[in-house]
C-alpha cells in the first residue's frame, strides 16, 4: 500500500462523518433548506414533515425594548420564534431571551388560575380558585378598606390598597382604577429596575436614558455587545 493510500482510523471516522453529513443535507431538499433563510413576513417549515408552518407577527414582551417577532405555529402550538424583518427598528434581530420566549407559554410551573393562600405567609400553601371567586374576594376586601376610610375620615387609609403590576400593558386601566379608589400606591417595574436612574438623571439633564453623541464621535470602542443592534432606543 502506497503512502498516499494509507489512512488512520481517526481520519477514516472523520471522513465518514463528513460524507454522512453531506448526504443528509442533500436529502433534505430545497424546501427544507429554505427554512434556514429569513424572509420578509416570516416563513418556516417543519423539520419533520416539511409542511409550512403558520407565521404570526407579535411583539416580544420579554423586556421593555419590545422587539418585533414572528411566531411559528405547528398543529396549534408555538414551536419557534424569530425576529421580524419588517420591524423598523430591530429588522429581524431577536436576542436569545426573546428566542426562548415561547417556553414561558408551556412552562409546567406557569400559573394558569388565581391562587388563594391557605397557610401562613411563607409556608407555600395555596389552592386554586376560579376567577369569579377571586373577583368576589377582592371586592369584599376592597370594600372593607374603603368603608373604614370613610368611617374614620382618613383618605390615607386607602393607600393600604396596593397594586403591583410590573410593566403596565393595560393601556392605563390600572392607573384609572387605582385613582378611582383613591389610592396612590401603585408599584410598577420602574420601582425595581430604573427608579434610581430616573431620580438621578431626569432632574440633572432631562432624559433618563443616556445616549452617545453619535454625530460628533470619531471612534467607538465596543466590548461585549453591539449597541447598534440592541437597545435601539439609545440610538439616533
Amino acid at each position: 500500500m502506497s503512502e498516499f493510500t494509507k489512512i488512520s482510523r481517526r481520519d477514516f471516522m472523520k471522513l465518514g462523518g463528513a460524507v454522512g453529513s453531506a448526504a443528509g443535507v442533500m436529502t433534505l431538499g430545497s424546501k427544507r433548506l429554505k427554512a434556514m433563510e429569513q424572509e420578509l413576513g416570516g416563513r418556516d417549515v417543519s423539520s419533520v414533515t416539511g409542511a409550512e408552518r403558520e407565521s404570526v407577527p407579535y411583539t416580544c414582551l420579554a423586556c421593555n425594548i419590545e422587539d418585533g417577532g414572528v411566531a411559528y405555529v405547528e398543529n396549534g402550538r408555538v414551536v419557534k420564534l424569530e425576529g421580524n424583518m419588517d420591524h423598523p427598528n430591530t429588522r429581524g434581530k431577536l436576542c436569545a431571551k426573546g428566542n426562548s420566549g415561547f417556553l414561558h407559554i408551556y412552562d409546567p410551573d406557569r400559573i394558569m388560575t388565581p391562587l388563594l393562600r391557605t397557610g401562613k405567609r411563607g409556608e407555600g400553601k395555596w389552592k386554586r380558585i376560579s376567577y369569579e371567586e377571586a373577583t368576589a374576594l377582592l371586592a369584599k376586601k376592597l370594600r372593607a378598606v374603603i368603608d373604614r376610610s370613610h368611617e374614620e375620615h382618613d383618605p390615607a387609609i386607602l393607600n393600604e390598597i396596593v397594586f403591583k403590576w410590573g410593566r403596565d400593558r393595560t393601556g392605563g386601566a390600572v392607573g384609572r382604577f387605582m385613582h378611582a379608589l383613591g389610592s396612590n400606591a401603585m408599584l410598577n417595574h420602574t420601582n425595581i429596575c430604573e427608579s434610581s436612574k430616573k431620580v438621578g438623571l431626569e432632574p440633572s439633564w432631562g432624559p433618563d436614558i443616556e445616549s452617545c453623541d453619535w454625530a460628533n464621535t470619531k471612534y467607538i470602542l465596543n466590548f461585549g455587545s453591539n449597541v447598534l443592534e440592541t437597545a435601539y432606543f439609545m440610538n439616533p
